[in-house]
């Protein structure tokens, strides 16, 4: 499907086009299939067009789970290094009554899972939309790039 109207390169007929038709022209060996005006037949070229355009819902939620995965490799790193704690207390003990208080009730783990998603959700959006981007133009010859 064409993403915009084009016109027929034929001098005669320069039509309007919205929707070409697909031709299969098995008149010839082998047997050629093309886009076409729909009214004179003639041929249309066509040519990909990448869409150079980034997602910012995907950016924002791959940047903002970072963030927070960075943070709570941080806090890791520091209660190891500083305090001596093991990997499963900081992931799953509560922190009540120490310097650093996570909130609400919240452990570490939470906050590591919180970030997870938000990571991934956020890279799979990016990803999904940048499978999408690829279009179809029709027209008389290619742009130069």
């Amino acid at each position: 499907m064409p993403s915009r109207a084009v016109v027929c390169p034929n001098p005669k007929c320069r039509e309007k086009i919205d929707e070409p038709f697909l031709l299969n022209n098995l008149s010839v060996v082998p047997a050629e299939h093309y886009y076409a005006c729909p009214r004179c037949f003639r041929k249309l070229d066509t040519y990909g067009y990448v869409h150079r355009t980034l997602t910012r819902a995907g950016l924002f939620l791959t940047a903002f789970g970072s963030v927070i995965l960075t943070w709570v490799g941080w806090l890791t790193w520091h209660d190891i290094t500083v305090w001596g704690k093991d990997i499963p207390l900081i992931f799953f003990g509560s922190r009540t009554g120490e310097p650093i208080s996570l909130g609400l009730g919240m452990k570490v783990i939470h906050y590591f899972l919180i970030g997870l998603a938000l990571f991934i959700l956020g890279l799979g959006r990016f990803l999904r939309r940048r499978r999408r981007i690829f279009e179809l133009r029709f027209s008389a010859a290619a742009p130069e790039t």
